[in-house]
């Protein structure tokens, strides 16, 4: 399984703002990057990133996520070039 770039996990985090992507959809799929016996990545960054995906669609209580569409704006604006 090849690394995801930083770019493509900022795009998928622009996803779910947009409504293209669900919160869930991006959780699973930096979770199989992130729960891999032997993680493959390289890029302290890229993996910062998959860590914050991993747990976008984390809920404080069962309306409401525990990260806010501000904070999912924030890491946007944090890690791009």
């Amino acid at each position: 399984m090849r690394q995801p770039t930083r770019e493509e996990i900022i795009d998928k985090l622009k996803m779910i703002l947009s409504g293209q992507l669900t919160r869930e959809e991006v959780a699973d799929w930096a979770s199989e990057y992130v729960m891999q016996d032997d993680p493959n990545i390289s890029d302290e960054t890229v993996w910062e990133l998959l860590i914050l995906a991993c747990g976008v669609d984390l809920k404080d209580s069962p309306d409401e996520y525990l990260h806010v569409e501000e904070d999912i704006i924030d890491w946007i604006n944090k890690y791009s070039n």
